[in-house]
């Protein structure tokens, strides 16, 4: 359970209307079905995550101030049943994305939602450990919890992801990741979802040919600071 994972992109953010949704979900779907690469993969399902700020919401407002390097923690699960969580430090460089990723158990899930930040040394792991010194020297705590479907279409060719997020929501007030009662707030009005376009070096022409939607406009779009301020768009 300790396995590292480190991933270093590009990260492109909009949003989008539910027409423009379907033109593009249509065209990304035929260009699966052209390909016939089982490495092209499409998927569809629950995204939940808990973040963590600091008792002066500097993640928060680094990002509303545009700070271009930054970072943030946060805890994310695919299923409310899972037994395994990711564990992740989100650093941002401008338009890159570095995120480092650990796995822990559900049980010390629990322990660092209540501030226990202590589980993180048993795994002797650099993540972890680096994550717990942070927490250590800048006290974080439980601030948001997250959550909406993502539809992702992953392209072998310079790890291209197209994903299209939609009905997000979010709650400050229950921060149990795993709690299947939430009273969570739904920040998007009806027909807005956000795409990202990630890559790694560069974006390959096909697919820029693919996005060119003329109303698409490239925004500085945080789910995070969206939960938190409650905003609905």
């Amino acid at each position: 359970m300790t396995d590292n994972i480190t991933v270093k992109r590009n990260e492109l953010k909009y949003y989008i209307n539910y027409t423009d949704y379907k033109v593009l979900y249509e065209i990304l779907d035929n260009l699966l079905l052209l390909t016939q690469d089982e490495n092209v993969i499409r998927t569809k399902g629950l995204i939940r995550s808990l973040y963590f700020d600091t008792i002066y919401d500097k993640a928060f407002y680094e990002k509303e101030a545009g700070v271009l390097n930054r970072k943030k923690y946060r805890l994310r699960i695919y299923d409310l049943d899972t037994e395994k969580v990711k564990f992740e430090i989100k650093n941002k460089f401008n338009n890159q994305i570095l995120k480092e990723t650990a796995f822990i158990s559900r049980e010390d899930t629990i322990e660092v939602q209540n501030e226990n930040y202590e589980v993180l040394l048993k795994y002797n792991n650099p993540v972890l450990n680096k994550a717990y010194c942070d927490f250590k020297k800048d006290p974080h705590r439980p601030v948001a919890v997250i959550e909406y479907i993502r539809e992702a279409f992953m392209f072998p060719f310079n790890d291209v992801r197209i994903t299209f997020d939609k009905k997000l929501k979010a709650t400050s007030k229950s921060l149990d990741i795993f709690a299947k009662d939430h009273l969570m707030k739904p920040l998007f009005k009806k027909g807005i979802l956000v795409m990202e376009v990630k890559y790694n070096t560069f974006l390959p022409l096909r697919v820029k040919k693919l996005i060119q939607v003329p109303r698409l406009q490239r925004s500085a779009i945080s789910k995070y600071c969206i939960g938190r301020m409650g905003e609905y768009i």
